[in-house]
């Protein structure tokens, strides 16, 4: 895995490219590759190609409404074993996004500087989960145990 730096670091070159070819993917339910994706599967492209981590994908047979329906945490409970939460981010952690009922349901890598890349029905973005949207429905930070 590449080196883990402070959060707070700018984006390397090679990560800025990386992310020029990340936000061309479109937003797929259930997508795993470049022709489309959900949140689930950016992270796991970002850290296959980028980083060189292969993480399980769990096939999952989810609702594109999943979160609203289900009353269960599934991105907690099929990657715990993977990944600690930590109270502070470090660059390429993972951070995740819970409804108002405490489920996560969204998720997204920190590339530095408060900012964190992620794939929404919206299709693929980078934003701050400092601002209020994100900020009052943050889950937390994980960082990846290998």
């Amino acid at each position: 895995m590449r080196g883990q730096s402070r959060e707070g670091a700018d984006m390397s070159k090679e990560l800025r490219l990386f992310l020029k070819t990340m936000m061309a993917i479109p937003y797929v339910h259930k997508g795993r590759d470049y022709s489309g994706a959900d949140c689930g599967g950016g992270i796991i492209i970002f850290y296959r190609d980028f980083l060189g981590i292969t993480l399980p994908d769990f096939n999952l047979d989810y609702d594109v409404n999943w979160a609203v329906k289900v009353d269960k945490s599934l991105l907690i409970e099929n990657y715990y074993k993977f990944f600690d939460k930590v109270d502070k981010p470090a660059i390429y952690d993972i951070v995740l996004f819970q409804t108002k009922k405490g489920i996560a349901n969204h998720g997204g890598v920190v590339i530095g500087n408060g900012k964190f890349f992620h794939i929404c029905k919206a299709g693929a973005s980078i934003n701050s989960y400092n601002d209020e949207t994100f900020k009052r429905r943050l889950n937390g930070f994980y960082h990846y145990k290998g």
